[in-house]
């Protein structure tokens, strides 16, 4: 009986010892949801057009209006930490910087200080807001109007 209680503490022991983690086999932490969107966005190469009509509106509601005859030929191309526009882009810069606000991905902040909302994301599409505070509207609409922005682009 006295060798069995030895045999089982040495193989108690032994099994303990055995599923002990070595420390480089610590499991990848699952990705925020910030990393998710980040990869949803850079994804391909990672540019984002409008469709033909209704892809950026200003205002909310029935009230909205339709305004991306002012973004004729707009991309938008993000990278991990910046982003390039084409065609004519009244509240977006040429090119910038940008990065998320938290782990959760909702916003990000242009190196404008200017925070964008995104309100859909999928592999295919994206849809975010951002509040234009200034209006440069001039004759032939060729500026920019304040308000809320809405942006609905595919790849």
């Amino acid at each position: 009986m006295r060798y069995l209680k030895g045999f089982l503490l040495v193989l108690i022991v032994a099994v303990a010892f055995s599923c002990k983690k070595s420390k480089g086999e610590d499991p990848e932490p699952e990705p925020t949801e910030a990393e998710l969107r980040l990869e949803i966005l850079t994804d391909g190469n990672g540019t984002w057009t409008p469709p033909a009509s209704g892809a950026v509106m200003l205002g909310e509601g029935s009230s909205a209006l339709d305004i991306t005859e002012l973004f004729e030929d707009f991309t938008i191309t993000f990278s991990e930490t910046g982003y390039t526009t084409t065609g004519t882009t009244p509240v977006w810069a040429r090119s910038g910087t940008w990065e998320f606000v938290d782990d959760d991905g909702e916003v990000f902040r242009r190196n404008d200080g200017l925070e964008v909302t995104i309100t859909e994301i999928t592999e295919g599409s994206l849809k975010f807001t951002l509040e234009w505070d200034q209006t440069t509207y001039e004759e032939g609409r060729s500026k920019s109007l304040a308000g809320k922005h809405t942006f609905t682009l595919g790849k």
